[in-house]
C-alpha cells in the first residue's frame, strides 16, 4: 500500500515544484528528498499535474466561424469603425442631433494628449515584452561536481609541473579506493648527497617542467591520500609520449579498474610555465640534496620551504638523467604527509612512437574559453565573484564556457604548488551532490575525497569550490565566497536583465 508523503513538508514541496522556496527551504527538502520515497513521489505527482495543467492553458477553444459576423449584426453600422475611437465619439443630445459643429479647440488638444499617451503607454508595453521574452532563464542545475572536477583537473593538466596520475585519481570514485591503512609501498629514498642553492633547486625544477612535454616514458604509480582519518589508495598505470600525450588507467587495492583516459599533450607557453614556476619561487624557498633514488633510478630532491618559517610544504624527487618527477610529496601544516604518488617501477626512453587504441579524454571541461585577468572587473560587474586573491592563493587563470554573456565562470587560484578553482554556474541547485553531506558551518555540500569539493547556492549563482589542498585552505575558500540568500526575480527584475542581453549582444 502506498504511504503518504509528509504532512508538514507539503507546502514546501509545493513551493519546490514552482520553483518558488528560499535557499534555506530548497536546501532542507532536498536532504529530506534523498532519504523519503513517498515525499518524491509527490513532488513527481505535483510536476506532472502543472505540465497538464500547462498544457490545458495553451491549447485554444473551440470558436464559431460565424461569431464575427453575428456580432457585428448586432453592433450595427458603427460596428466598421475602429475601435479605437470609441471613446471619442461624441454623443449628442437629440436636440442637436441635426446641427453638427466642427469640435472645439479645447476637445482637439484633450484628443492628441489622450492619443499620445496612449501610444507612450503601448510604446513602454511593447519594450516590457520585449525585454521580458528576452531575458535568460534561470535554469536547474544538477549535481555540477562532475564538470566542476573536470574543470579542475584539466586546469592542472596546464601547470609546468602537472601530474597526470593525480588528475586521474581525482576524477575516479574514491569510495572504491578508501582503505582504512597504509599500504606497505617501496617509496622513494631520501637524499644523502650534496645540499642544492636555492639558484640549483630553481633550475631543478626548470627542468622537470621542461622535461614533462619532451621525454617518453610509461610505468606504474602508487598513489596515497590521508583524509578522513583513512586514506585514499590507488594504483595508475602511465603511458606517456612526448607530443601527443597521456594514456591513464586507475584501478583499487584489488586491482579492479575504476577510471581510463587520455590526456592529450598540451602546447606549453615557455611564458606561462616561467610565470607558475616564478609564483612557486616567491611563495616559498627551494632548496635540495642529491643522492636520492625513485624505482632505481638515481634522483635529486627538491624541497618547497614556506617563506618565514621552517614548515616543509612539499617535495620533489626529479630523474638526474631525463629530469621528469620521479615521486612527489605534499605536507599538511603539522608535517604530515597529505598526498604521496609517484614511480614505483618506470621505463624512460626518447621514442616518439605513436599510441594506439585511444580510449575517451580523461575530462572534456565546459570552461574551454581562456579570458584574460583583466575581464575579471567586468565579469565581478555582470554578477560573478572574481576576486584577486583567495585564501591566500593569487588568481592565475580565468575561464568561461564562452567570451560573450557566459553562463559558466571558472576562476584558478594557486599558489605554484597548491590550487582552488572556483566554478560559478547560473541558475538553482536541485539536487544534492552525491557523496556530499551539509555542513552547516560552511553552509555548504561538501565532500571530501582525493580533492576537497563544496557546493552551495549563493543568489541566483550556484558555487563549487575544488581543491587539492587541506580541510582547512577548502573551508577558507568557501567561507571568503559569498552565501547570499536565493532571490525571486520580478517582472522589472527580469526586463532589465532583458534589456541588458539585447544590448550586450548589439555591443558585440
Amino acid at each position: 500500500m502506498r504511504k503518504a508523503p509528509c504532512a508538514d513538508l507539503a507546502e514546501l514541496r509545493s513551493a519546490f515544484v514552482d520553483g518558488a522556496l528560499a535557499d534555506t527551504d530548497r536546501e532542507r527538502l532536498l536532504s529530506h528528498l534523498v532519504d523519503c520515497a513517498n515525499c518524491r513521489r509527490d513532488v513527481d505527482d505535483l510536476r506532472a499535474v502543472r505540465d497538464v495543467l500547462s498544457q490545458t492553458k495553451n491549447e485554444p477553444d473551440p470558436t464559431p466561424t460565424d461569431l464575427p459576423f453575428r456580432l457585428a449584426s448586432i453592433a450595427g453600422p458603427q460596428s466598421v469603425a475602429p475601435l479605437w475611437i470609441r471613446p471619442f465619439r461624441r454623443i449628442q443630445p437629440p436636440h442637436l442631433s441635426r446641427t453638427r459643429g466642427l469640435p472645439s479647440r479645447r476637445r482637439i488638444v484633450r484628443l492628441r494628449i489622450t492619443a499620445a499617451t496612449m501610444a507612450v503607454g503601448a510604446t513602454v508595453t511593447a519594450m516590457g515584452a520585449v525585454g521580458y521574452v528576452a531575458a535568460p532563464r534561470i535554469a536547474a542545475i544538477g549535481d555540477p561536481t562532475g564538470e566542476a572536477q573536470a574543470a579542475f583537473t584539466s586546469s592542472l593538466g596546464q601547470f609546468p609541473l602537472a601530474s597526470d596520475a593525480l588528475n586521474a585519481v581525482m576524477l575516479a570514485d574514491s569510495r572504491k579506493l578508501s582503505a582504512s591503512l597504509s599500504p606497505r609501498v617501496e617509496g622513494p629514498s631520501a637524499g644523502t648527497g650534496a645540499t642544492l642553492t636555492p639558484a640549483e633547486a630553481q633550475a631543478m625544477m626548470q627542468r622537470a617542467a621542461d622535461a614533462a612535454h619532451s621525454v617518453s616514458y610509461s610505468g606504474r604509480q602508487s598513489f596515497m591520500a590521508h583524509r578522513n582519518g583513512g586514506v585514499i589508495v590507488a594504483q595508475v598505470d602511465v603511458d606517456t609520449r612526448a607530443g601527443q600525450g597521456s594514456q591513464v588507467m586507475v584501478n583499487n587495492q584489488t586491482g579492479q579498474q575504476l577510471h581510463k583516459g587520455f590526456t592529450p599533450a598540451l602546447i606549453s607557453s615557455r611564458v606561462v610555465d616561467d610565470e607558475l614556476l616564478d609564483l612557486l619561487e616567491r611563495t616559498y624557498r627551494l632548496g635540495g640534496t642529491r643522492g636520492a633514488t625513485v624505482a632505481g633510478r638515481h634522483s635529486t630532491v627538491v624541497t618547497a620551504t614556506r617563506d618565514g618559517s621552517n614548515f616543509v610544504a612539499a617535495r620533489w624527487w626529479i630523474d638526474d638523467a631525463t629530469g621528469i618527477v620521479l615521486w612527489q610529496e605534499t605536507y599538511d601544516e603539522s608535517g604530515s604527509i597529505d598526498l604521496s604518488f609517484g614511480f614505483t617501477s618506470v621505463s624512460v626512453s626518447r621514442r616518439d612512437s605513436i599510441l594506439e587504441h585511444l580510449p575517451p579524454r580523461l575530462a572534456v571541461p565546459r570552461t574551454s574559453t581562456a579570458l584574460t585577468l583583466s575581464s575579471a572587473t567586468e565579469l565581478n560587474a555582470s554578477g560573478w565573484s572574481c576576486v584577486r586573491h583567495l585564501a591566500g592563493l593569487s588568481l592565475v587563470r580565468i575561464r568561461s564556457d564562452r567570451a560573450a554573456n557566459p553562463d559558466t565562470v571558472q576562476l584558478i587560484y594557486s599558489d605554484g604548488l597548491t590550487t582552488v578553482s572556483v566554478f560559478e554556474q547560473r541558475g538553482l541547485l536541485s539536487v544534492v551532490p552525491e557523496g556530499s553531506h551539509w555542513n552547516a558551518a560552511l553552509g555548504a555540500h561538501v565532500r571530501r575525497g582525493a580533492s576537497g569539493v563544496a557546493t552551495w547556492q549563493s543568489g541566483e549563482m550556484v558555487l563549487t569550490v575544488v581543491t587539492d589542498g587541506s580541510p582547512s585552505l577548502l573551508a577558507e575558500a568557501v567561507e571568503s565566497l559569498p552565501h547570499g540568500g536565493g532571490t525571486t526575480q520580478t517582472t522589472l527584475d527580469r526586463i532589465q536583465a532583458g534589456w541588458a542581453r539585447i544590448l550586450a549582444d548589439l555591443k558585440d
